[in-house]
């Protein structure tokens, strides 16, 4: 906070920056002296008209105090918002010092000096009291209540009146007196009187004393040195004998105005009064203005630790203006630094020691940039609008010289996130033509530059050939939010019709932009152009197959293996009918350019993709077959033979003229026989390739008789055939048929040897038949009686009358028991059916009376490996405690349906509820089925779950447990005795929809209710929990927006009576395995 008091007896309280904050008119005269208190929560001041004036500056206390005469100075006690004393000092031309404070009788005036005039200036600091009258300066303390010290006036001074004292506090311990061409130093020392005495001993010593060659106007420390305002005259030295008459001459002389005054200097002198700095003021009308005239008042922060660093006063705007070796304490905070107002009668001037924005300037007018900038990025108290001048600067100077790649590799480091700075550096390299330098270093976000910032670095690139390459990067770099993609295209596709536009990384650039908008026909086609080998990759990404149909040659020319394998790969895409004109039009066109081997070339490129599509898919190329024939033909003759017999598709006449122009006899034997030219093609065999084993396989094949003997007949004219035919026929015909034909006299090597072998070989061929018909007559025996008691096994129990003729008396009943083999005789009289021949029958459950004309489907079961036994309920709604309407018990009726039909390879061993009279115990006592009620109504009855498991694991023999409307928890034991063996099914979706009470129709009105689109059921093995076990399988249903719960269940019942049984199916079968992280795998039977 500032104070400024006026001659016409204003007060003006100023922030730091001189703006007014209050404004207080209380004088009628000038306000001679202005003061705070310590906390700045009060402003005194005093004037000629005998007033001193206390206001508060956050209050609106407002206290007066009127005296006879004028006060020309006034102090506030640094405590005086927080004492009820409210307590200040006062002096002027009455020459008393003055201390008011306020009682309980209110304000009062304690005198506390007189009698040795005018109090010129009066300072107050802790306890301390300092003032200044004619004779000197006195320092008195409050605490003690009297003076502690007193210096004098300086000798051959002029008197305070007409060149006044200036007193400035460090603290409440050192005083700082300036005072005509003399500043000494005060210190207050506090210390015992004597050993063990409590009783302080207050004495003042002065530290230093300086005789300056100009006035002092003020003075205040500055750090470890002293801020000193000086009063300069143009005066001429003074020569004569008596130094003090002449100094007090020349100071009346001064302070009267006698003399053009200099402009003031604010000096930084040492304590050994040595010079580190000097500022020469221009203060309007210096000229005009007496050493009295001025003033200076100092905020003045507390100083850091002493062992602050030191800064080296060198000659770079930090410190010091002239020359030297000394150094002063840097022990001010950036933002905390002291500031002296220099105070005339026109002018106030701030003063402040240098910071690191002066610093920085300094350095930028010395061209020392690099300096400037590692202070600028080091010092976080470095103004914005320094920085922007620093990287202003240094760009400037680079540019300046030529340096424009060093200019450009700064400007991220520079320019930071000032997007209009940029802006204008874009622009002004363009202007130099020096963008390719700048465009690597452009930022794409944060900061974000204008489109045509953008768009004009992209289209400068155009220009030269040698900047298609930094286009391409560019494009590949930068987001195309930055710019308009369509007018980039543009304008690319005019450059590339231009001249010199037809460069690599022009093209490339065109197709990216392509690419960037979707037109991906065009930038496949430039690809295509540059032969680009990652166009493969580029056609899988975005799925460009069916665009090859007319470019199938510029893809081969690539890459040929690739190319082929990705056109045979998806040739329902890319058909062969168009791959193969292609390829043949690029081979015509190479033909006509007289280039013969460029021609072969492609010709057997065109062979390689039929050679490769034929073997992915024989159908997928039926048209080009008979050009395949002449491709093998030339280019792979050995695999000849395999294509024509695996394909159907050639013109036999033409595949034949292609073998016979190239002398492929095997070939056109084999075209000959399909042809039914089986007499030209047996001649070719015994007369071109003499090959008798070719010969007897060509006639096996055949199947005709007649070429039996038209093959004896072309080899009988030669002995080595004949004997040739001896060894390979005895398999195929009766070897006579040979033997007898072969002509007398005949030479033949080795006829006796080969005369026993096939002797031999035609009585292993018999022997071998008749015992191959033995096994398999035995095989069928036994494989007839295995179906007849698999047949039997359908059937637990069945009556069976004994024929005649055979054990027992003839037309006997006996009853059969296929498990253990055995029969006993019945009476008639027992039997439950009509009876008659060998009819088989179902024998009824013992204690049900039915009438013999009326048999009940009675399910007894089939028999299998792993036996099902099933268990069944319906209980009671645990939450509402009222009795669940009895289910139909449908999917255990589905899963027994199953069952009967064959489509599970088991049995029911037991059904077990919870509630009797249930529709699932019906069912089953009406199949004949055993049934359990648990827990029991009666204690006789009532099963504990140990003895329920033990029931169905040793009583039943009970191997799987399934469960269809069982809402309870499945006890403990019998979920222990059947782990990984006991199935549920549940009407929705787990784990979304399940857990206690989410059964029946509440689970369908809890999926209605979630808005979910979709439900099913959900089969899942039993544990411990609610609807927790791992799951098996499940199916989804849909949930229509119309939907009631009913219809809802509707849906998903049917799919239940389709998937239990696959489920169970499966688990009886083996057909359900474990991951090893617990998880099941059902596996469906083909």
């Amino acid at each position: 906070m500032l104070a400024l008091g006026t001659h016409d007896g204003s007060v003006h309280v100023l922030d730091y920056s001189g703006n007014e904050v209050k404004r207080f008119q209380v004088h009628k005269a000038t306000v001679n002296e202005i003061c705070f208190d310590e906390a700045a929560e009060f402003v005194g001041s005093c004037s000629d008209d005998g007033t001193v004036a206390i206001h508060g500056l956050y209050t609106e206390e407002v206290y007066k105090f009127k005296y006879s005469r004028p006060v020309k100075t006034v102090a506030l006690d640094p405590r005086y918002g927080s004492r009820k004393t409210r307590e200040f000092v006062k002096g002027g031309l009455a020459g008393q010092l003055i201390l008011n404070s306020r009682g309980w009788l209110g304000a009062k005036d304690n005198i506390l000096h007189s009698g040795e005039g005018p109090i010129h200036v009066v300072r107050w600091a802790g306890t301390v009291i300092a003032w200044a009258n004619d004779l000197g300066v006195k320092v008195y303390d409050t605490s003690v209540h009297r003076r502690i010290g007193f210096i004098e006036r300086p000798k051959g001074s002029v008197k305070a009146d007409q060149l006044k004292c200036h007193l400035f506090w460090e603290g409440a311990s050192t005083l700082y007196i300036g005072w005509a061409d003399c500043i000494k130093v005060l210190r207050v020392h506090r210390k015992q009187a004597s050993a063990g005495s409590s009783e302080l001993s207050i004495y003042t010593e002065i530290v230093a004393a300086f005789q300056m060659d100009f006035l002092v106007s003020g003075v205040a420390p500055f750090g470890e040195d002293i801020a000193v305002l000086a009063f300069v005259s143009n005066l001429p030295p003074e020569t004569s004998a008596d130094g003090a008459a002449a100094g007090e001459a020349e100071g009346q002389d001064v302070a009267a105005g006698g003399h053009e005054g200099l402009r003031p200097e604010l000096k930084i002198l040492t304590w050994q009064n040595e010079e580190i700095a000097s500022d020469a003021l221009s203060i309007h009308g210096y000229e005009h203005y007496k050493a009295n005239d001025y003033g200076m008042e100092a905020f003045y922060p507390a100083r850091t630790s002493p062992s602050a660093r030191k800064v080296p006063a060198e000659a770079d705007g930090s410190a010091k203006v002239v020359s030297g070796a000394t150094s002063f304490t840097k022990w001010w905070a950036d933002g905390d630094e002291p500031l002296y107002y220099i105070i005339s009668p026109k002018d106030v001037v701030v003063g402040r020691p240098r910071d690191s924005n002066d610093r920085v300037t300094w350095l930028l007018d010395h061209q020392r940039f690099q300096q400037a900038v590692d202070i600028a990025e080091a010092d976080p108290a470095i103004k914005t609008s320094t920085r922007e001048l620093v990287a202003e600067r240094y760009l400037q100077h680079l540019v300046a010289e030529g340096k424009y790649e060093e200019a450009a590799s700064l400007t991220p480091r520079l320019l930071q996130k000032d997007a209009v700075a940029w802006e204008r550096w874009v622009y002004l390299f363009a202007q130099l033509r020096r963008l390719p330098a700048l465009a690597p270093h452009i930022p794409t976000e944060d900061p974000l530059l204008r489109q045509t910032a953008y768009e004009m670095v992209l289209h400068a690139f155009l220009l030269a050939p040698a900047d298609h390459a930094r286009l391409l990067a560019m494009v590949q770099a930068w987001p195309t939010k930055l710019y308009s993609v369509a007018a980039l295209t543009e304008a690319v596709i005019q450059r590339i019709r231009g001249p010199g536009g037809n460069s690599e990384a022009l093209l490339q650039t065109a197709a990216r932009l392509y690419e960037m908008q979707g037109r991906y026909d065009h930038a496949l086609a430039i690809y295509l152009r540059l032969q680009w080998p990652q166009v493969f990759d580029f056609i899988h990404e975005h799925n460009l197959l069916p665009m090859l149909a007319d470019r199938v040659a510029a893809l081969m020319s690539i890459d040929e293996v690739r190319a082929t394998s990705l056109l045979v790969a998806q040739h329902e895409q890319v058909p062969p009918s168009s791959v193969v004109p292609s390829l043949q039009a690029a081979m015509l066109e190479a033909q006509a350019g007289g280039d013969a081997q460029l021609a072969g070339v492609w010709r057997k490129r065109l062979h390689h993709y039929l050679d490769w599509l034929f073997k992915k898919d024989a159908t997928a190329g039926v048209d080009f077959h008979d050009l395949q024939v002449e491709l093998y033909a030339d280019y792979e003759p050995d695999r000849l033979m395999s294509f024509l017999v695996s394909s159907q598709m050639y013109v036999l006449e033409s595949a034949y003229e292609v073998c016979e122009a190239r002398g492929r006899v095997r070939e056109m034997v084999f075209i000959l026989g399909r042809m039914g030219a089986t007499h030209k093609a047996l001649h070719l065999i015994i007369q071109q390739l003499a090959d008798i084993p070719q010969a007897v396989e060509f006639v096996q094949m055949q199947r005709d008789e007649e070429l039996w003997e038209l093959l004896i007949s072309l080899v009988l004219g030669s002995a080595d055939l004949t004997g040739s035919l001896l060894d390979h026929i005895g398999a195929h015909i009766n070897p006579l048929r040979l033997i007898q034909q072969i002509p007398d006299g005949m030479a033949i090597s080795n006829l006796r040897d080969r005369l026993v072998h096939i002797i031999m070989d035609f009585r292993t061929q018999t022997s071998l038949r008749e015992g191959c018909n033995t096994i398999l007559h035995h095989d069928c025996i036994s494989l007839a009686q295995r179906l007849y008691r698999e047949m039997q096994r359908a059937l637990q129990t069945f009556y069976i009358r004994q024929p005649a003729g055979a054990a027992g008396a003839p037309g006997q009943w006996m009853v059969h028991d296929s498990r253990g083999g055995t029969r006993r005789a019945v009476d008639v009289t027992d039997l439950p059916g009509p009876c008659g021949g060998k009819q088989l029958h179902i024998k009824p459950k013992a204690g049900m009376q039915q009438e013999a004309d009326a048999l009940p489907k009675v399910w007894v079961g089939l028999a299998a490996p792993a036996p099902l036994r099933t268990e069944s309920s319906v209980a009671q709604n645990a939450v509402t405690q009222q009795q669940q309407r009895p289910r139909t018990g449908s999917n255990f009726q589905a899963v027994h349906a199953a069952i009967i039909a064959g489509d599970i390879t088991a049995e029911v061993a037991v059904v077990v509820s919870d509630v009797p009279g249930c529709k699932a115990l019906d069912y089953a006592q009406a199949h004949g089925i055993p049934t359990i009620i648990y827990p029991g109504s009666t204690s006789d009855t009532k099963l504990s779950p140990d003895e329920l498991a033990d029931l169905l694991r040793v009583g039943h023999r009970v191997d799987y447990v399934l469960l269809a409307g069982y809402l309870k928890l499945v006890p403990l034991a019998v979920v222990k005795a059947y782990h990984r063996a006991m199935l549920n099914i549940h009407p929705a979706l787990l784990p979304a929809f399940g857990g206690k009470g989410l059964y029946g129709q509440r689970v369908h009105k809890a999926v209605i209710a979630s808005g979910a689109r979709f439900s099913g059921l959900t089969i899942h093995f039993v544990d411990a929990d609610y609807d927790t076990g791992p799951i098996l399988g499940q199916r989804v249903v849909p949930v229509y927006p119309t939907d009631t719960p009913g219809q809802l269940a509707a849906r998903v019942l049917k799919e239940e009576h389709k998937a239990y049984p696959e489920a169970v199916a499966a688990l009886v079968d083996g057909r359900v395995t474990w991951r090893q992280d617990g998880i099941p795998i059902m596996w469906h039977a083909r």
